[in-house]
């Protein structure tokens, strides 16, 4: 079978990105929702003034199956152009987090990152990340914003900024080089920004409520009334040694987020993953045992 599709793949490769509606369904998204809602009742880190879960394809096994979704795998095999893929076993749930302009390459993280130096010149450096937003946002900048063609390039600054309107069952496809950011400010609607920045000085005048404390208030009356915002990234990439040294150091990262060694995906998952002919890099984790 010819898995190469030329639109998807030059459009990856020049922009960074593509974003691809209506890939889950009402009913799935619906799922997903309620199985986070409840996962984040008692587990998950405190980050960037939300939740998150590092290494969410270990320690949430029920999201199993969204990673070998027929569609899902169908367009990775499509954009990488071959039938064998890599699942690198990275995955990440964000619950209310913002977010600020950064890489998910590791060059903040780690010395050389997660590749073990800059790749970004790399043109079989193919390892890229799924986004999927379980809400909608062509309404606010609650979502996804991106740096057009930014993967070529170390500066985080390069690239015309382009925020994407997403709806629940989208994803976005980005390669981890990206530069990219998810919710920067507290209330996502231009229109409010300068009524925030007012409010904060308000507040810190009349009442000596510190800025950083007074984000604080505000996010919670934000959160409380627009409710659990939630999303999913997860990983795939060609089955070479970038996308292996990518899984083995991202790995790292996530074990130490969560400060456990739990290294391997449920049996079950495996089972499928193999049924459907995808690699799992989790073969090169035995390293990390310790």
């Amino acid at each position: 079978m010819d898995y190469f599709n030329k639109n998807l793949s030059n459009e990856v490769i020049n922009n960074g990105f593509i974003l691809l509606p209506n890939m889950l369904s009402n009913i799935e998204i619906k799922t997903l929702r309620k199985l986070i809602k409840n996962h984040f009742r008692y587990h998950g880190v405190s980050a960037n003034s939300g939740l998150t879960q590092p290494n969410a394809a270990v320690e949430i096994p029920e999201l199993g199956w969204l990673f070998y979704h027929p569609k899902i795998l169908a367009v990775m095999r499509q954009l990488l152009g071959q039938e064998q893929i890599m699942f690198t076993s990275h995955c990440d749930v964000h619950c209310r987090t913002l977010s600020a302009w950064h890489k998910d390459d590791g060059m903040k993280v780690m010395e050389g990152g997660y590749f073990g130096f800059p790749a970004y010149n790399k043109e079989d450096c193919q390892v890229y990340k799924i986004a999927l937003y379980l809400q909608d946002h062509h309404h606010n900048k609650a979502g996804l914003t991106v740096r057009k063609g930014s993967h070529k390039f170390s500066d985080i600054n390069q690239g015309e900024e382009v925020y994407l309107k997403t709806k629940a069952g989208d994803i976005i496809i980005f390669d981890v080089r990206l530069t990219h950011t998810g919710q920067k400010d507290i209330f996502p609607i231009e229109f409010l920004n300068k009524p925030n920045s007012l409010l904060k000085k308000g507040l810190n005048k009349i009442f000596n409520i510190s800025p950083q404390k007074s984000d604080q208030y505000l996010k919670e009356i934000y959160d409380y009334l627009f409710g659990d915002r939630l999303s999913i990234f997860f990983t795939y990439g060609l089955p070479n040694e970038y996308t292996k040294n990518f899984a083995i150091n991202n790995m790292k990262r996530q074990l130490e987020q969560n400060k456990n060694s739990h290294l391997f995906i449920s049996q079950e998952t495996k089972k499928y993953f193999l049924q459907n002919n995808v690699l799992l890099a989790e073969e090169y984790f035995k390293q990390l045992k310790s």
